[in-house]
């Protein structure tokens, strides 16, 4: 595949003064970061590549608070077999590719050095790591696969990644986060990491944003999330926590499921998911749902997940059918039960700061436990707004509690309100009357 030259950003004959003219412009186009960015650094191990064999890599940014690192991988789904990697290479290459990153990248909100975008770690030193890989992190064939073509090092990346922070300098606290692909991927590292760097005396602590995925069975002829690991596993040459292994040893790609691998996770871990999240939904073969069947699957995927958030400590768990959140600018607006992400994650910072203390929440501080009540989706005013794919147009809060099988002219009657008034009432005004009926 070709690689981005120097006259890729201007086209210019072959004399001289054109070309020099040209090569001066893109010199200074490639040198002037955009604001709030991150800079590319190719890693030092140049025998880990990305799925098509171009070269691995971060992107850094320092901050004025040298002891607090956040490392953020990226998410973006995967591939488990020949044909889906090859669909995948058709339909995303950006996401099995190196060869079109520019040099320098605009920060995800959690990366933001802002401190409006991101009151918790502006200050910070900054690293993304996108994903390139496929594999949820945790891939270890560093050679093409045979039938496939594409090499799977996520867990050898990541591996390598903090190996070259060490050598720039990493020290006193680390953050593990990731998205999605990367949320489980966190999950997936954050015991690794902390044994690797415990005798730098580098504290380790994860948050998986998105990336607690559920082995459900799947509609519509859709291949099962346990197929779909098994083969994974196999392609990727899948290296989960021995410790999970341990519990699944004739079945290892079950490990790759939060729910399943959380009880082994040592490391201390911040679970962001929505309880209607999308991705799962798909997963399942329910993307968008307007009848009542499919709101039916809608709402046992939710109770689903629900239950399998039960074991876990620290978690914000909001009643919205979205997916992902920390990577973009809304992550400061949502919050539960009158608590928001951004405070959930301070308190549960202190808390580690203060290790060995009580469990009992102190100075106002959060509940470590925050998840939604209500059992319905979007019954959270702070949701991401939900959108008709086919128009891109808001979809009414009143239209979709009906398809999800809301009587209106029944719920209107018990409210004193009349049903048309009711059906065009806007979210602001619906959400507080439906709340004590929730």
């Amino acid at each position: 595949m070709k690689t981005r030259g120097r006259g890729y950003f201007c086209r210019c004959s072959w004399n001289w003064i054109t070309w020099t003219l040209c090569a001066v412009l893109t010199s200074v186009s490639e040198s002037v970061a955009p604001p709030d960015s991150l800079t590319l650094v190719w890693l030092t191990n140049s025998s880990l590549t990305c799925n098509d064999g171009s070269p691995a890599g971060y992107y850094l940014r320092r901050g004025s608070n040298n002891e607090h690192w956040v490392v953020y991988l990226e998410g973006g789904g995967y591939c488990w077999d020949t044909l889906s990697c090859r669909a995948r290479w058709r339909r995303r290459p950006a996401l099995m590719s190196s060869t079109r990153w520019p040099r320098q990248r605009r920060a995800p909100a959690l990366l933001s050095s802002d401190a409006v975008a991101n009151p918790l770690w502006h200050a910070s030193n900054h690293v993304l790591l996108p994903y390139c890989s496929s594999d949820m992190w945790v891939g270890t064939r560093n050679t093409p696969h045979p039938a496939s073509g594409f090499a799977f090092n996520g867990r050898l990346i990541v591996r390598a990644v903090l190996t070259d922070l060490l050598r720039a300098g990493l020290k006193g606290r680390l953050l593990l986060v990731g998205s999605s692909a990367g949320g489980a991927g966190v999950m997936l590292h954050a015991d690794i990491a902390r044994r690797a760097l415990r005798s730098r005396a580098v504290r380790v602590a994860a948050i998986a944003d998105s990336g607690w995925f559920l082995d459900r069975p799947a509609r519509d002829r859709r291949v099962p999330a346990a197929t779909v690991a098994r083969l994974g596993h196999s392609l990727w040459r899948g290296s989960p926590p021995t410790s999970c292994v341990r519990d699944y040893p004739t079945e290892p790609w079950l490990c790759y499921f939060g729910y399943r691998l959380y009880p082994h996770v040592r490391t201390p871990l911040f679970v962001f998911q929505y309880l209607f999240d999308s991705a799962q939904l798909a997963a399942e073969g329910v993307r968008t749902p307007r009848t009542r069947i499919q709101w039916d699957a809608v709402h046992a995927t939710g109770a689903a997940l629900r239950v399998s958030l039960g074991p876990v400590r620290a978690v914000f768990a909001p009643a919205c059918l979205a997916h992902g959140s920390l990577a973009r600018p809304e992550w400061l607006a949502i919050n539960v039960s009158g608590v928001s992400l951004p405070r959930a994650l301070a308190c549960w910072e202190r808390r580690l700061e203060r290790s060995g203390n009580s469990r009992q929440t102190r100075g106002g501080c959060a509940p470590r436990r925050l998840v939604e009540r209500c059992s319905w989706p979007q019954c959270n005013a702070s949701c991401p707004r939900l959108r008709d794919p086919r128009t891109g147009e808001e979809v009414a809060l009143a239209a979709l509690l009906q398809s999800f099988g809301l009587d209106v002219r029944g719920a209107a009657a018990e409210m004193g309100l009349d049903a048309r008034a009711l059906s065009r009432m806007s979210r602001a005004e619906l959400l507080p009357l439906l709340a004590p009926h929730s």
